[in-house]
């Protein structure tokens, strides 16, 4: 991935926008919405497509998102003519991004899709390197933008494409763009019977197509352009892994039948998996073991929804902050319904340290992120910003904030296709030949998702993952009468957000091979004294203010990524690999032997408001065969068969 973005450099014309770097317009002055219809819906026969697709993902692909015109044309035709049990999942590369400002310009030209323009600009993710999918219409529409160039993003997609929209100006203007990579990526992502379109009919990209297997019809083009093409696929699929796919992490096979899923667990994980695949049509049974969602570890009144990010982007960064702006989306949405849900005010990581201060300070040097991302504040400017009296400088991130995990998961499970059932414990987990038993319960299902956080260690089947419990205590107390109230989330040594129904939380410890859940006075004077270190007068009001707290155990796994995907079938898989203990790069053809149907989405630490969503949209999509809404590389490193592999070459298996 490169590792800086330039956004689009527009002239306007009156409401139409034009590219500086490609010397062209993004839409047609003659009519925008009739030339996408005419080009991409019609020729993709789209219209009968949608009214007779059920269930599952129908997917377009886009090779230029530009100012998403194409795609709101397309969400509104599928939100007109598509059954509601089906999701469209709109994939687009985009180079040089709009910024949220010019967008919002460059939309507001088109009044009919105000609706779907809003909940866009809502959700458009900061102009950084890599993939970003964003929730709209109640999970009726994903789209994914693989921001970067597209020949870097695509060999990174992991996808079956229905549909493709070839856009990204004439090949005149962008010849670096329509070359044998694009095309040959196009062939991969497809599957017989694939369409596209696209407004050119110049050679390169009709002999391109047709040398990769599509078909190639010339047809009518818009207004005064004479031709243009439209294509199927008609060879024999290509691998349908990205590009240098390790076989061990290739995906298991997708369910096809729509049987119903049980989900076990009912925290930020299990919530989030289970509205996943609602929103793919399937029926989604929660056992939980508490009488209601959200009494363990993602119990705490308010958490901080932010990413601390390294000075140079790393995978690990990039999945953080695709997770940050995928739930970020949401919450912007979802706050204009219930306000106690969560709050992007924004937060600020203080400098409370020299050492610190020249890590953010490198951070902001590097230029790798934007400055809508994040950017340096010096005291006067933090206070400014948290209202408060504050000592130091810090890093300042706009568009985070708070969430209340509790309120967001009964959010989440408030679907048709969710029942929850609770003082529901599951005991063990049994292979039958239908699919699984659990024991201590009725349920038994095909496909099994495992959300339980540390309790995920109780199955015999997942045993050998490397989790482990941190005890961690937050605090809470009632805003003073006469303290003006904090106005964003600050983060040092530890956390505090702005006050929910007049009570403050803040904390929290940090106690490893610690599992007891009896509050303790000590650690209730820590969570002050990180308090008062960061923010000495508010800290010095709540110092006398009566405290509550509450315990829980994080659940975070050995290299503190979580753990998402298919589980393994321990002894087959080593196995079958065990080779990569004389050699890392013996090649293997043999797919992985999985549990069929097992999943997990566990070990998300203190992080699971940045990963748990974006990482229940990852199991949805192995489970369902959907698009998966990460880079492939980024779905390898949450794998949970990662740790087998590892421990195979450093011959410790």
């Amino acid at each position: 991935m490169i590792e800086k973005l330039s956004t689009a450099r527009l002239q306007w014309q009156e409401s139409i926008p034009e590219s500086e770097q490609f010397g062209d317009i993004y839409f047609n002055r003659e009519g925008g919405v009739a030339e996408t219809e005419h080009v991409f819906l019609n020729a993709n026969h789209l219209e009968e497509r949608f009214a007779a697709h059920h269930h599952g993902s129908f997917v377009i692909a886009e090779t230029g998102f530009g100012t998403g015109l194409n795609f709101l044309c397309a969400r509104a035709l599928w939100l007109k003519k598509a059954p509601r049990e089906g999701q469209l999942h709109f994939i687009s590369c985009e180079k040089y991004p709009l910024t949220r400002e010019d967008l919002a310009r460059a939309l507001s030209a088109f009044p009919q899709f105000a609706e779907g323009a809003a909940q866009l600009i809502e959700s458009y993710p900061e102009p950084v390197p890599g993939f970003f999918t964003l929730r709209l219409d109640q999970g009726r529409v994903l789209l994914t933008l693989l921001l970067g160039d597209a020949l870097e993003t695509l060999p990174q997609l992991d996808a079956r494409v229905d549909a493709w929209f070839l856009d990204g100006f004439a090949p005149a203007k962008n010849p670096e763009l329509w070359n044998d990579q694009l095309f040959m990526q196009i062939a991969r992502l497809s599957r017989p019977g694939t369409t596209c379109a696209t407004f050119t009919a110049a050679g390169i990209v009709r002999r391109g197509l047709q040398a990769v297997g599509f078909e190639i019809r010339k047809v009518p083009g818009f207004g005064r352009k004479r031709e243009m093409i439209s294509g199927t696929f008609m060879a024999d699929p290509l691998p349908g892994s990205p590009d240098s796919q390790p076989i061990w992490f290739q995906r298991p096979v997708p369910d096809t039948r729509k049987q119903p899923v049980v989900v076990i667990g009912a925290g930020l994980a299990g919530a989030s998996t289970a509205r996943a695949l609602a929103d793919l049509g399937y029926r989604v049974h929660v056992l939980e073991r508490q009488p209601e969602p959200a009494l363990e570890g993602s119990g705490n009144p308010q958490g901080a929804l932010y990413a601390k990010l390294p000075a140079k982007p790393t995978a690990h960064s990039r999945f953080h902050l695709a997770g940050l702006s995928y739930t970020a989306g949401l919450i912007r949405q979802l706050h204009h319904l219930q306000a106690d849900i969560g709050q992007l005010c924004g937060v600020l990581q203080l400098a409370t340290s020299d050492k610190e201060y020249r890590r953010q300070q490198q951070l902001v040097d590097t230029g790798a992120y934007p400055h809508s991302l994040v950017h340096m504040t010096s005291e006067a400017e933090a206070s400014a910003l948290t209202g408060q009296d504050c000592p130091y400088p810090g890093l300042f991130f706009p568009d985070a904030g708070w969430v209340s995990p509790p309120t967001f998961c009964r959010h989440l499970l408030d679907h048709p296709l969710i029942e929850c059932h609770y003082n529901t414990q599951v005991q063990a987990l049994q292979l039958a030949d239908n699919g699984w038993l659990l024991d201590g319960t009725s349920f038994s299902a095909s496909h099994v998702v495992v959300c339980c956080a540390n309790e995920a260690l109780r199955f015999e089947q997942l045993v050998h993952l490397p989790l482990k419990p941190i005890r961690g205590q937050t605090s809470q107390a009632d805003q003073p009468d006469d303290a003006r109230p904090l106005k964003t989330v600050v983060c040092g040594e530890g956390y505090i957000s702005p006050p929910l129904n007049g009570r403050y939380c803040f904390g929290a410890s940090f106690k490893l091979r610690d599992t007891d859940l009896e509050v303790r006075e000590e650690e209730h004077r820590h969570n002050l004294d990180i308090l008062c270190r960061a923010l000495p007068r508010l800290g010095s009001q709540l110092t006398a203010q009566p405290l509550q707290g509450r315990v829980a155990l994080r659940c975070s796994s050995a290299d503190y990524l979580p753990l998402v995907g298919p589980v393994p079938d321990l002894p087959a898989f080593i196995d079958t690999y065990a080779k990569l203990r004389d050699d890392a790069r013996w090649p293997f053809d043999t797919p992985p032997p999985l549990l069929p149907g097992l999943f997990v989405n566990t070990g998300h630490g203190s992080k699971g408001l940045i990963s748990c969503p974006i990482s229940a949209q990852l199991v949805a999509a192995l489970i369902s065969g959907a698009p998966l809404p990460l880079e492939a590389e980024l779905a390898n490193i949450l794998n949970p068969a990662r740790f087998t592999i590892k421990n195979l070459i450093r011959q410790t298996l």
